[in-house]
């Protein structure tokens, strides 16, 4: 039965083709330039901080992160403490009274279940990872300038000037990162009718989107995703892995790797080799400008443009994949 196409649908589809002829029109141009070459040229500096330090910086981020979720924890276990006292101490002569009255037994209620993620909850996860990896990253660098310092870009752009370098790249690359997408969806789904892999379940951002909840949570929840992922990721994974493994081997493996990398932080199998080209388009972007600002626009452009389409199918007639 074919689906009744909406507002919601028909924009979705004219942002699709808007993408896919910007994107034409980019490439074009990029291969009518004079003397330009596919490949980037080398101009980010390197991070030579060998394979120790370079081990301590992970396990620094790590045990920070560790550290910032166990503090967390033991606050809110804190304040629940607190909550239950006061509660028994307002109702303990009720208590006492039905207790007295009362001969049944009363049982103890079965363990509650986990409770799903709310925008709230994941506001303070984000929080608590990323801003721990960044304050690590400029704590390092900022106490032990021998063994971590190093310039990370190798020319000065305002941040005009890098969005305006990074959203055409964007736009360019987006249909590349669809094409890996929905092939290696694809293949998720062959092996799953052949039993290899089992189904996966709806994505969590994609159930908070869906299911909505408090604006102020959801507002800063995109504004995480938009700015302060982007900030964070490309300083650890650009700034800090890429440009040490550029530093230990050639261009393109040092791109490969720290995509990988960048794909396997993520947890997330539906979207792996897809993030694995973002984190190598990313590298690649960060070589060609030599300034962290433009794969930040870029990355920001990216979660940016996810979340609207994803804004927009969830109040579609089109039915949402995974």
């Amino acid at each position: 039965m074919p689906v009744e196409l909406d507002a919601a649908a028909i924009l979705a589809g004219l942002t699709f083709l808007g993408i896919l002829g910007g994107s034409a029109v980019l490439w074009i141009v990029y291969f009518q330039r004079v003397n330009r070459k596919f490949a980037c040229e080398a101009g980010v500096p390197a991070w030579p901080i060998g394979w120790i330090n370079f081990g301590i910086f992970i396990c620094a981020m790590v045990i920070s992160v560790i550290a910032a979720q166990v503090f967390a924890g033991e606050l809110l276990h804190l304040a629940d403490n607190t909550s239950d006292a006061r509660l028994i101490e307002d109702t303990g002569d009720s208590i006492d009274t039905s207790i007295g009255n009362d001969s049944e037994v009363i049982e103890d209620e079965p363990n509650a279940e986990t409770p799903e993620l709310t925008p709230w909850m994941a506001v303070f996860a984000v929080l608590l990872l990323q801003i721990p990896l960044l304050a690590t990253f400029y704590g390092l660098r900022r106490f032990y300038p021998e063994q971590f310092s190093g310039r990370i870009n190798a020319h000065t752009l305002t941040f005009w000037q890098a969005l305006t370098q990074a959203l055409p790249l964007f736009i360019r690359y987006l249909p590349i990162i669809w094409i890996v997408s929905f092939a290696w969806s694809g293949l998720l789904t062959f092996l799953q009718s052949r039993g290899f892999i089992e189904a996966f379940p709806p994505q969590e951002l994609i159930k908070l989107f869906t299911a909505g909840g408090d604006p102020t949570a959801i507002t800063l929840l995109v504004i995480c995703a938009v700015v302060l992922a982007p900030l964070v990721e490309e300083t650890i994974f650009r700034g800090g892995i890429y440009r040490f493994l550029k530093s230990q081997t050639t261009l393109l493996p040092a791109q490969i790797l720290s995509g990988a990398v960048f794909a396997l932080m993520h947890a997330n199998l539906m979207s792996f080799f897809s993030l694995v080209v973002v984190g190598i388009l990313l590298a690649r972007v960060y070589e060609g400008s030599g300034n962290i600002l433009v794969p930040m626009c870029f990355h920001a452009c990216f979660n940016g443009f996810s979340l609207l389409m994803l804004y927009i199918m969830s109040h579609s007639s089109i039915p949402m994949g995974q």
